[in-house]
Formats: structure tokens, C-alpha cells, sequence
């Protein structure tokens, strides 16, 4: 596939233009651990954000002196119910009093329901999803999975919304046309399995235009699309890498959270986020360490950066 004017497909390419487009507000949920306080600073002095803090106070004073942040000029919000720090972090989102949320030291359910609540509000779906890139160095590509951490077990229209997301977020990123690879398995007990019926019915509606530009693949199980024909893992002749997808749509939650975890055994590099009818919202692991929050910042830096460029009408 040649490179479109624009497209991503590398993190390399995301750090470098979230440096280069100057900072986005950013609302940042309980930054009260010295990882989150430090990635903050750095994107801070990176001229990538400008924070709006929202936490207990003495936790976030107490950490960021820890790291050598001088937090006296920037906004801040004392907060201590978690709910109410979710909340308020996420009512700015919505807004446009910042142009990105980013969860801290918060379980992320808190997080989980403010966007909900807030994108039905805003005239969005109630079903909201994670989409989770995996950069593969030796392919020079991007590949998303999702629903990586909100939908247990998402019924057939459930899908379509969880669709929609990833085709809309790969808009913005530059792919006209994303290939989507609906995992499943291949047969049940008792007939075709539910999730084989769903992905038919979304090969419909892509079909019909009713997912956005994107196109199914007939392909729908790992040894399909990562073997190849030769049988071996990334064995693949030029004509069978370009058919690679760029989106994996995944059939439940416990598939996509065993999925996703295998960028500790395999080369692969990943980076999540949730998009919203507002803008993105980053939701980092409690336990990521510094250059990790770093680089899915940048990535929710890029994603507003391109969504205030005009976001694409998916339908």
C-alpha cells in the first residue's frame, strides 16, 4: 500500500508531530505518582500540553516537587472523591475547556463512567471502546485492536459502534480506506458461532456504507492473517503483507485484554486511547512508567490535533 499525504504509521511519526503542532490542553485525572507528575512535565516542557491538574492537593504538591515541576503557575483543581475527579476532568473535555483527558492514579471505571455519561450527552453512543495500536517495527505499520477494555461480551450492534470508532480514528490518521480483520472462531457446537454471524452482518454494512470507508476481509482468525500460506509466523510474500489489516476487531473482552498483553513477549509496541465525540481520552495502566504515558499523550495530542482539523463524517 503506498503512503497517503499524511498517514501514520509509526510512533516515530506521532512523537514528531505532536512536537511539532504546538501544546493542546489537557485535563489530567489524579496526577499523584511521580510517573504520571514526570510525563506530564516532559510533554509540558515539550511544548506538547498544557496540564490542568486535578487531584488531591497534597499528593500532586508532594509529587511534583519530587520531580522538579513547578506546578505554581499551571491550573489546578483540588479534588478527593475519585468519581468527582473523573467528572470534572471529563466535563472539561466535552467543553472544549481542554482538548484531551488523561486518567492518572484512578481505577478506570471512575473514568469509564464519565465518558459514557458525557458522549450520550453529547448526541454519541453509549458504547465506548479502547483502541489499542501495536506498532510492528519489522512491518513499518501500525495494526489496532479493539474493544481492548470496555465491552465484556458486545452483541452485533455493539460491534458496529466499536467499528465505526477505529474506522473514524483511522480516518484522521490517514488510511482512506481501513482493512478490518473481525476475529473469530470458526465453528461451535451447535452451528456457527455468534460472533461468525456478527461479522457477516458487519461485511453487510460495510458493503452498504454504513461503517464509514473500510473494508472487511474475508479473513478471520490469526493463523489466517499472520501465517500466511507458508505456515510460518510472518512469512509472507509482498502481495500478502499489503493485505495485512490495519484494524482488529476483537469478539469479547477477554480476548482483546489477552491480546493486547502480548506486547511483553512479542516485538511490538502499544499505545491505547478512547476516542469521543469530543476528543480523545487516554487511559494509561496505574502502573505504565514515565516514557510510556509519554508516548500515548503524543498520541492523544495527534488525534486532537487532527480531529480540530475536521473530523471525518463516518455516518
Amino acid at each position: 500500500m503506498g503512503q497517503d499525504k499524511g498517514m501514520i504509521r509509526s510512533f516515530s511519526d506521532i512523537d514528531r508531530i505532536a512536537s511539532e503542532g504546538g501544546p493542546k490542553k489537557l485535563a489530567v485525572l489524579a496526577p499523584e505518582d511521580e510517573e504520571f507528575m514526570n510525563a506530564i512535565k516532559q510533554c509540558t516542557l515539550k511544548g506538547m500540553v498544557e496540564p490542568v491538574l486535578i487531584g488531591n492537593r497534597e499528593r500532586m504538591e508532594r509529587v511534583a516537587d519530587a520531580v522538579e515541576f513547578d506546578i505554581g503557575s499551571i491550573v489546578t483543581i483540588f479534588e478527593e472523591d475519585r468519581q468527582t475527579i473523573a467528572n470534572r476532568g471529563t466535563a472539561l473535555c466535552f467543553s472544549g475547556d481542554v482538548d484531551i483527558a488523561c486518567k492518572g492514579q484512578i481505577p478506570t471505571a471512575y473514568v469509564y463512567r464519565s465518558i459514557i455519561r458525557e458522549n450520550a450527552r453529547a448526541g454519541g453512543s453509549r458504547t465506548i471502546s479502547v483502541i489499542s495500536l501495536w506498532e510492528i517495527p519489522a512491518l513499518n505499520r501500525l495494526i489496532a485492536l479493539t474493544d481492548t477494555g470496555v465491552n465484556i461480551r458486545p452483541d452485533g450492534a455493539a460491534k458496529v459502534q466499536i467499528v465505526r470508532s477505529a474506522v473514524s480514528f483511522f480516518h484522521l490518521f490517514g488510511y482512506p480506506k481501513p482493512r478490518i480483520a473481525a476475529l473469530t472462531g470458526k465453528r461451535g457446537i451447535d452451528g456457527s458461532l455468534a460472533s461468525c454471524r456478527d461479522v457477516t452482518a458487519l461485511r453487510e454494512q460495510a458493503a452498504a456504507g454504513g461503517l464509514g470507508a473500510c473494508e472487511i476481509l474475508e479473513e478471520s482468525s490469526f493463523s489466517e492473517i499472520f501465517l500466511g500460506k507458508r505456515g510460518s509466523f510472518f512469512s509472507f510474500d509482498d502481495a500478502l503483507l499489503e493485505r495485512l489489516p490495519d484494524i482488529l476487531l476483537i469478539p469479547h473482552l477477554d480476548t482483546g485484554n489477552i491480546l493486547v498483553k502480548l506486547d511483553f513477549f512479542l516485538n511490538v509496541i502499544r499505545r491505547s486511547l478512547v476516542m469521543t465525540v469530543k476528543g480523545p481520552v487516554i487511559i494509561p495502566s496505574r502502573s505504565d512508567l514515565c516514557d510510556r504515558i509519554m508516548g500515548e499523550l503524543a498520541l492523544g495530542v495527534v488525534a486532537a490535533e487532527r480531529i480540530q482539523g475536521g473530523m471525518p463524517d463516518d455516518g
